[in-house]
């Protein structure tokens, strides 16, 4: 499963909090026990989604996941859209991947392998 959400208070109220608190990706692992689970598709915004194309590889997409072969499925949609996929860790770091954290964004690939080594 590919965990694409990002929890919002205004919007998810009291389980946003808590998710924000945990993790997002230890949050999502905890509500689904058992799913072979990544996070990708968080951190950068829908508008600028369909874009890979104007760079194909050159814009990096943060993976966050324990699970070797989720990891490898979300890799390859990844590609197939036309992002490097970068793993910056496991679930915890998933919850780098939301706006406003420091791997949000349009960053290379270059760019969030050092942005993730700072944060672990």
């Amino acid at each position: 499963m590919i965990d694409t959400c990002n929890p919002f208070v205004s919007r998810d109220g009291e389980i946003a909090t808590w998710a924000r608190e945990k993790g997002a990706g230890l949050a999502s692992a905890e509500l689904l026990p058992g799913a072979r689970l990544v996070r990708a598709f968080n951190a950068i915004g829908y508008t600028r989604m369909g874009a890979a194309h104007e760079q194909p590889g050159r814009i990096g997409m943060p993976i966050a996941g324990d699970d070797a072969g989720a990891i490898a499925v979300a890799s390859r949609l990844i590609r197939d859209i036309g992002y490097e996929p970068v793993l910056v860790g496991g679930l915890a770091m998933g919850k780098y991947l939301m706006p406003g954290t420091p791997l949000a964004g349009e960053h290379t690939p270059v760019e969030i392998r050092e942005i993730a080594a700072r944060l672990n």
